[in-house]
């Protein structure tokens, strides 16, 4: 009996659509190999635009802010460049938004880039730091 195992698909550039509240992952070729509605910044902290790359990756951390603190939030990624402080703007699952059955697809956060926890795991696991994150209206 011999084992096959599956390539796991390697995220090679991020694209976030603000006015669609949709992920794109894309491989080296530039296909598509995943998308998802995401919950991006409101109208009082918005989500910036620009290019960036993922910075850090934290396999389990709290998410703090000047109004808000977390308990710990499994596979964050945080961005890097552009301005941005380390850290003050991540990619990450909102569980809380999980729990009250809140949907994806509406601007909900204090500007990161809430994913549902399956996205949240799915990116982690194919996303190396310094890989590209395009932000766009």
């Amino acid at each position: 009996m011999s084992l096959v195992l599956a390539a796991i698909e390697v995220v090679a550039a991020i694209v976030i659509d603000l006015s669609e509240q949709r992920l794109r992952a894309f491989d080296a070729s530039g296909a598509t190999i995943y998308a998802a509605l995401v919950s991006t910044g409101l109208p009082a902290s918005p989500t910036p635009m620009g290019r960036f790359v993922i910075g850090a990756k934290y396999a389990a951390t709290p998410l703090v802010g000047d109004d808000y603190r977390t308990p710990v939030v499994p596979n964050v990624m945080c961005l890097a460049g552009g301005g941005l402080r380390p850290d003050a703007v991540c990619l990450h699952p909102a569980p809380w938004q999980d729990a009250a059955r809140q949907c994806y697809g509406v601007r909900r956060s204090h500007g990161c880039v809430r994913t549902s926890q399956a996205t949240a795991k799915w990116l982690f696991a194919r996303t190396a730091v310094g890989t590209p994150v395009t932000i766009q209206p």
